[in-house]
Protein backbone atom coordinates (compact mmCIF):
# COMPACT_ATOMS: atom_id res chain seq x y z
CA UNK A 1 0.00 0.00 0.00
CA UNK A 2 1.72 3.62 -1.08
CA UNK A 3 0.19 7.11 -0.02
CA UNK A 4 1.15 10.39 -1.03
CA UNK A 5 0.48 14.00 0.45
CA UNK A 6 -2.26 15.98 -1.37
CA UNK A 7 -0.51 19.28 -2.00
CA UNK A 8 -4.23 21.04 -1.95
CA UNK A 9 -5.62 19.59 1.64
CA UNK A 10 -2.28 18.66 3.09
CA UNK A 11 -3.84 14.91 3.87
CA UNK A 12 -2.64 11.51 3.24
CA UNK A 13 -4.21 10.30 0.17
CA UNK A 14 -4.09 6.86 -0.71
CA UNK A 15 -2.31 5.79 -4.68
CA UNK A 16 -4.35 4.32 -6.55
CA UNK A 17 -4.09 2.66 -10.10
CA UNK A 18 -6.45 0.56 -12.14
CA UNK A 19 -5.19 -1.46 -15.27
CA UNK A 20 -7.89 -3.48 -17.51
CA UNK A 21 -5.18 -4.90 -20.26
CA UNK A 22 -3.65 -8.30 -18.61
CA UNK A 23 -4.35 -10.68 -20.65
CA UNK A 24 -3.58 -14.15 -18.29
CA UNK A 25 -2.94 -13.78 -14.23
CA UNK A 26 0.33 -14.13 -14.69
CA UNK A 27 0.84 -10.74 -16.33
CA UNK A 28 -0.96 -9.05 -13.47
CA UNK A 29 0.97 -10.36 -10.75
CA UNK A 30 4.24 -9.88 -12.65
CA UNK A 31 2.83 -6.24 -12.91
CA UNK A 32 2.72 -5.71 -8.87
CA UNK A 33 6.32 -6.08 -8.72
CA UNK A 34 6.68 -2.36 -10.62
CA UNK A 35 3.51 -0.88 -9.45
CA UNK A 36 4.87 0.68 -6.69
CA UNK A 37 8.18 2.59 -8.57
CA UNK A 38 5.30 3.37 -11.56
CA UNK A 39 3.32 4.99 -8.74
CA UNK A 40 6.24 6.82 -7.03
CA UNK A 41 6.94 8.35 -10.56
CA UNK A 42 3.64 9.35 -11.64
CA UNK A 43 3.38 11.02 -8.30
CA UNK A 44 6.61 12.65 -8.48
CA UNK A 45 5.43 14.06 -12.24
CA UNK A 46 2.21 15.31 -10.60
CA UNK A 47 4.24 17.11 -7.66
CA UNK A 48 6.85 18.82 -9.87
CA UNK A 49 4.03 19.47 -12.18
CA UNK A 50 1.75 21.36 -9.60
CA UNK A 51 5.13 23.31 -8.33
CA UNK A 52 5.78 24.53 -11.81
CA UNK A 53 2.21 25.37 -12.51
CA UNK A 54 0.86 26.46 -9.02
CA UNK A 55 3.48 28.31 -6.87
CA UNK A 56 1.36 29.74 -4.79
CA UNK A 57 4.20 31.92 -3.17
CA UNK A 58 2.89 34.47 -6.55
CA UNK A 59 -0.03 34.74 -5.22
CA UNK A 60 -0.41 38.85 -4.20
CA UNK A 61 -0.85 39.77 -0.96
CA UNK A 62 -4.01 41.37 -2.36
CA UNK A 63 -5.24 37.91 -3.67
CA UNK A 64 -4.62 36.31 -0.38
CA UNK A 65 -6.77 38.46 1.62
CA UNK A 66 -9.80 38.13 -0.94
CA UNK A 67 -9.41 34.38 -0.24
CA UNK A 68 -9.29 34.98 3.89
CA UNK A 69 -11.90 36.98 4.18
CA UNK A 70 -14.75 35.14 3.01
CA UNK A 71 -13.41 32.32 6.20
CA UNK A 72 -13.18 34.84 8.63
CA UNK A 73 -16.24 34.34 11.10
CA UNK A 74 -16.35 38.06 12.44
CA UNK A 75 -19.16 40.55 12.95
CA UNK A 76 -19.68 43.05 9.68
CA UNK A 77 -18.35 46.05 11.51
CA UNK A 78 -14.83 43.99 12.24
CA UNK A 79 -14.70 43.46 9.22
CA UNK A 80 -15.21 46.32 8.12
CA UNK A 81 -12.54 47.80 10.50
CA UNK A 82 -10.09 45.03 9.03
CA UNK A 83 -11.10 46.03 5.51
CA UNK A 84 -9.75 49.82 6.29
CA UNK A 85 -7.21 48.19 8.32
CA UNK A 86 -5.90 46.38 5.28
CA UNK A 87 -5.96 49.08 3.40
CA UNK A 88 -2.84 50.60 4.70
CA UNK A 89 -1.37 48.14 3.05
CA UNK A 90 -2.31 48.82 -0.45
CA UNK A 91 1.29 50.03 -1.75
CA UNK A 92 1.82 46.01 -1.28
CA UNK A 93 -1.47 44.64 -2.69
CA UNK A 94 0.28 43.81 -6.28
CA UNK A 95 3.65 42.32 -4.56
CA UNK A 96 3.61 38.48 -4.52
CA UNK A 97 4.06 36.54 -0.89
CA UNK A 98 7.34 35.05 -2.34
CA UNK A 99 8.76 39.04 -2.77
CA UNK A 100 7.40 40.67 0.71
CA UNK A 101 9.37 41.73 3.53
CA UNK A 102 9.00 43.12 6.49
CA UNK A 103 11.05 46.60 5.30
CA UNK A 104 7.77 46.76 1.91
CA UNK A 105 5.31 46.60 5.43
CA UNK A 106 6.86 48.65 7.91
CA UNK A 107 6.99 51.43 5.16
CA UNK A 108 3.46 51.09 4.48
CA UNK A 109 2.43 51.87 8.52
CA UNK A 110 5.19 54.29 8.55
CA UNK A 111 3.38 56.33 5.65
CA UNK A 112 -0.05 55.39 6.14
CA UNK A 113 -0.66 58.89 7.95
CA UNK A 114 -3.48 57.10 10.07
CA UNK A 115 -3.93 57.11 14.01
CA UNK A 116 -3.27 54.00 16.25
CA UNK A 117 -6.06 52.40 16.04
CA UNK A 118 -6.66 51.65 12.47
CA UNK A 119 -2.57 50.84 12.40
CA UNK A 120 -3.24 48.29 15.25
CA UNK A 121 -7.11 46.54 12.62
CA UNK A 122 -4.31 46.73 9.74
CA UNK A 123 -1.57 44.37 12.08
CA UNK A 124 -4.46 42.28 13.13
CA UNK A 125 -6.22 41.76 9.51
CA UNK A 126 -2.29 40.80 8.02
CA UNK A 127 -1.78 38.29 11.31
CA UNK A 128 -4.59 36.53 10.30
CA UNK A 129 -3.88 36.52 6.61
CA UNK A 130 -1.08 35.10 7.14
CA UNK A 131 -2.49 32.45 9.70
CA UNK A 132 -4.75 31.31 6.60
CA UNK A 133 -1.78 31.18 4.22
CA UNK A 134 0.98 29.47 6.05
CA UNK A 135 -1.26 26.35 5.91
CA UNK A 136 -1.75 26.22 2.56
CA UNK A 137 1.53 26.92 1.22
CA UNK A 138 0.95 30.27 0.23
CA UNK A 139 3.72 31.72 2.32
CA UNK A 140 7.38 30.71 1.67
CA UNK A 141 9.54 29.89 4.50
CA UNK A 142 12.34 32.64 5.07
CA UNK A 143 15.62 33.09 6.96
CA UNK A 144 14.32 33.97 10.30
CA UNK A 145 12.15 30.47 10.54
CA UNK A 146 9.51 32.80 11.50
CA UNK A 147 6.87 33.51 7.79
CA UNK A 148 4.28 35.66 10.15
CA UNK A 149 5.62 38.95 9.45
CA UNK A 150 3.15 40.94 10.93
CA UNK A 151 4.13 40.63 14.39
CA UNK A 152 7.54 42.60 13.77
CA UNK A 153 5.08 45.80 12.35
CA UNK A 154 6.44 48.62 14.51
CA UNK A 155 3.08 50.82 14.90
CA UNK A 156 3.59 54.73 15.10
CA UNK A 157 2.46 56.70 17.91
CA UNK A 158 1.60 60.32 17.48
CA UNK A 159 2.03 62.18 14.47
CA UNK A 160 3.31 60.77 11.74
CA UNK A 161 6.52 62.56 10.79
CA UNK A 162 6.66 64.08 7.48
CA UNK A 163 8.40 61.75 4.33
CA UNK A 164 11.47 63.26 2.74
CA UNK A 165 12.58 63.81 -1.24
CA UNK A 166 15.74 63.49 -2.92
CA UNK A 167 17.09 67.34 -2.72
CA UNK A 168 17.74 69.25 -5.25
CA UNK A 169 21.94 68.39 -4.50
CA UNK A 170 21.29 64.96 -3.91
CA UNK A 171 19.42 64.19 -7.30
CA UNK A 172 22.70 66.52 -8.66
CA UNK A 173 24.33 63.47 -6.97
CA UNK A 174 22.18 61.15 -8.00
CA UNK A 175 23.08 62.07 -11.44
CA UNK A 176 26.74 62.06 -11.36
CA UNK A 177 26.84 58.44 -10.76
CA UNK A 178 24.59 57.60 -13.85
CA UNK A 179 27.51 57.25 -16.31
CA UNK A 180 29.26 54.63 -13.34
CA UNK A 181 26.39 53.06 -12.66
CA UNK A 182 22.77 52.21 -14.63
CA UNK A 183 21.10 51.06 -12.05
CA UNK A 184 21.22 55.50 -10.94
CA UNK A 185 19.30 55.36 -14.03
CA UNK A 186 16.44 53.39 -13.28
CA UNK A 187 16.23 56.09 -9.59
CA UNK A 188 16.61 58.95 -11.39
CA UNK A 189 13.43 58.00 -13.57
CA UNK A 190 11.42 56.97 -10.72
CA UNK A 191 11.90 60.44 -9.50
CA UNK A 192 10.84 62.32 -12.30
CA UNK A 193 8.11 59.74 -13.19
CA UNK A 194 6.38 59.72 -9.59
CA UNK A 195 5.10 56.02 -9.04
CA UNK A 196 4.78 53.70 -6.32
CA UNK A 197 6.88 51.80 -6.13
CA UNK A 198 5.43 48.39 -7.08
CA UNK A 199 3.73 50.50 -9.80
CA UNK A 200 6.76 51.68 -11.68
CA UNK A 201 8.65 48.40 -11.46
CA UNK A 202 5.47 47.13 -13.38
CA UNK A 203 5.88 49.61 -16.16
CA UNK A 204 6.39 47.66 -19.79
CA UNK A 205 7.36 48.75 -23.32
CA UNK A 206 3.53 48.08 -23.98
CA UNK A 207 2.22 50.52 -21.57
CA UNK A 208 4.72 53.31 -23.02
CA UNK A 209 3.11 56.08 -25.81
CA UNK A 210 6.38 56.50 -27.98
CA UNK A 211 4.54 59.23 -30.27
CA UNK A 212 3.19 60.94 -26.96
CA UNK A 213 5.98 60.49 -25.00
CA UNK A 214 4.25 59.40 -21.66
CA UNK A 215 3.35 56.17 -20.10
CA UNK A 216 0.13 54.57 -18.52
CA UNK A 217 0.36 52.93 -15.53
CA UNK A 218 -0.23 53.18 -11.62
CA UNK A 219 -2.16 51.32 -8.94
CA UNK A 220 -3.89 51.69 -5.42
CA UNK A 221 -6.64 54.17 -5.73
CA UNK A 222 -9.00 54.92 -8.60
CA UNK A 223 -7.22 58.02 -9.50
CA UNK A 224 -3.91 55.97 -9.38
CA UNK A 225 -5.39 53.76 -11.59
CA UNK A 226 -4.22 53.71 -15.45
CA UNK A 227 -3.01 57.38 -15.08
CA UNK A 228 -1.16 59.04 -17.58
CA UNK A 229 2.30 60.36 -16.67
CA UNK A 230 4.47 62.59 -19.16
CA UNK A 231 8.02 61.81 -19.36
CA UNK A 232 10.33 64.76 -18.18
CA UNK A 233 13.06 65.54 -20.81
CA UNK A 234 15.29 65.15 -18.08
CA UNK A 235 14.73 61.35 -18.34
CA UNK A 236 13.39 61.01 -21.72
CA UNK A 237 17.43 59.62 -23.21
CA UNK A 238 17.13 57.21 -20.46
CA UNK A 239 13.88 55.91 -21.31
CA UNK A 240 14.77 55.63 -24.96
CA UNK A 241 17.61 53.72 -23.94
CA UNK A 242 16.09 51.68 -22.12
CA UNK A 243 13.44 50.80 -24.62
CA UNK A 244 16.02 50.55 -28.15
CA UNK A 245 13.81 48.38 -30.21
CA UNK A 246 12.10 46.25 -28.00
CA UNK A 247 7.91 45.71 -28.35
CA UNK A 248 7.76 43.82 -24.85
CA UNK A 249 9.06 43.04 -21.91
CA UNK A 250 9.54 45.04 -18.48
CA UNK A 251 10.87 48.73 -18.66
CA UNK A 252 13.21 48.25 -15.65
CA UNK A 253 14.94 44.86 -15.51
CA UNK A 254 17.31 42.96 -13.62
CA UNK A 255 20.27 43.49 -15.40
CA UNK A 256 21.34 39.70 -14.21
CA UNK A 257 18.59 38.03 -15.36
CA UNK A 258 16.59 40.56 -18.12
CA UNK A 259 13.92 39.74 -15.92
CA UNK A 260 11.46 42.62 -13.72
CA UNK A 261 12.92 43.83 -10.62
CA UNK A 262 11.25 42.76 -7.44
CA UNK A 263 10.55 45.28 -4.57
CA UNK A 264 12.92 43.65 -2.77
CA UNK A 265 16.18 43.70 -5.29
CA UNK A 266 14.94 46.95 -6.45
CA UNK A 267 15.07 47.94 -2.37
CA UNK A 268 18.59 46.78 -2.53
CA UNK A 269 19.50 48.31 -5.31
CA UNK A 270 18.62 51.68 -4.13
CA UNK A 271 20.26 51.87 -1.09
CA UNK A 272 23.49 50.64 -2.79
CA UNK A 273 23.43 53.31 -5.21
CA UNK A 274 22.47 56.32 -3.01
CA UNK A 275 25.52 54.56 -0.89
CA UNK A 276 27.67 54.82 -3.87
CA UNK A 277 26.86 58.43 -4.92
CA UNK A 278 27.36 59.94 -1.03
CA UNK A 279 24.15 60.24 -0.71
CA UNK A 280 23.08 58.34 2.04
CA UNK A 281 25.33 55.56 3.94
CA UNK A 282 24.35 51.84 3.39
CA UNK A 283 24.98 50.67 6.54
CA UNK A 284 23.42 53.46 9.09
CA UNK A 285 19.72 52.55 9.14
CA UNK A 286 16.97 53.24 9.32
CA UNK A 287 17.57 54.94 6.38
CA UNK A 288 15.84 58.38 5.79
CA UNK A 289 15.35 57.56 1.96
CA UNK A 290 13.36 54.80 0.84
CA UNK A 291 12.33 53.96 -3.19
CA UNK A 292 8.85 56.06 -2.19
CA UNK A 293 11.13 58.86 -1.51
CA UNK A 294 11.29 58.78 -5.29
CA UNK A 295 7.29 59.79 -5.65
CA UNK A 296 8.05 62.38 -2.41
CA UNK A 297 10.80 63.70 -4.69
CA UNK A 298 8.32 64.16 -7.74
CA UNK A 299 5.99 65.86 -6.24
CA UNK A 300 8.02 68.48 -4.48
CA UNK A 301 9.36 69.10 -7.63
CA UNK A 302 5.45 69.93 -9.60
CA UNK A 303 4.65 72.27 -6.33
CA UNK A 304 7.89 74.71 -8.05
CA UNK A 305 5.63 74.35 -11.45
CA UNK A 306 2.86 77.01 -12.35
CA UNK A 307 0.13 74.69 -12.74
CA UNK A 308 -3.55 74.18 -11.78
CA UNK A 309 -3.49 71.38 -8.79
CA UNK A 310 -6.21 69.61 -11.05
CA UNK A 311 -3.09 68.59 -13.70
CA UNK A 312 -0.64 68.13 -10.55
CA UNK A 313 -3.43 65.52 -8.91
CA UNK A 314 -3.82 63.65 -11.99
CA UNK A 315 0.39 63.21 -12.64
CA UNK A 316 0.21 62.05 -8.83
CA UNK A 317 -2.71 59.86 -8.65
CA UNK A 318 -4.64 61.43 -6.44
CA UNK A 319 -8.13 63.40 -6.02
CA UNK A 320 -7.36 65.04 -2.78
CA UNK A 321 -5.24 68.32 -2.76
CA UNK A 322 -4.14 67.49 1.12
CA UNK A 323 -2.97 64.34 0.01
CA UNK A 324 -1.14 66.51 -2.64
CA UNK A 325 0.74 68.32 0.09
CA UNK A 326 1.57 65.74 2.61
CA UNK A 327 3.80 64.04 -0.79
CA UNK A 328 5.18 67.48 -0.87
CA UNK A 329 8.41 68.78 1.04
CA UNK A 330 8.05 72.56 2.47
CA UNK A 331 11.25 74.73 1.48
CA UNK A 332 11.42 77.94 2.98
CA UNK A 333 13.17 79.74 -0.03
CA UNK A 334 9.70 78.76 -1.89
CA UNK A 335 7.61 79.75 0.71
CA UNK A 336 9.29 83.11 0.83
CA UNK A 337 9.32 83.27 -3.05
CA UNK A 338 5.53 83.72 -2.59
CA UNK A 339 4.90 85.69 0.79
CA UNK A 340 7.66 88.23 -0.94
CA UNK A 341 4.92 88.08 -4.07
CA UNK A 342 2.14 89.11 -1.36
Amino acid sequence: MSFYIDPDTGKKVRRRLTRSDFTTKRDALAYLGILGTELDDRANTKAALISKQDDRTLTTLKQLYDLWLPTCQRSQSTLNCYNAGFSVFSDCWNTSMKDLDIDDLQTCINNCGKGRRTQENARTALGLVYKYGIPRGYVPANASGEPNLAQFLRLCDGEQKHKEGLTDIELERLRAVVSNDPYAEYILAHCYLGFRPAAFLALTVDSYDATERAFTGGCKTVAGIDRVVTVSPKIQPIIDKLIGDRTDGPIFRDLSTGKALTIKKYREIFYQVLDAAGIQPLSDPPHRLTPHSCRHTFATLMKRVEAPDADKLALIGHTDTEMLRHYQDVDYADLRRITDAL
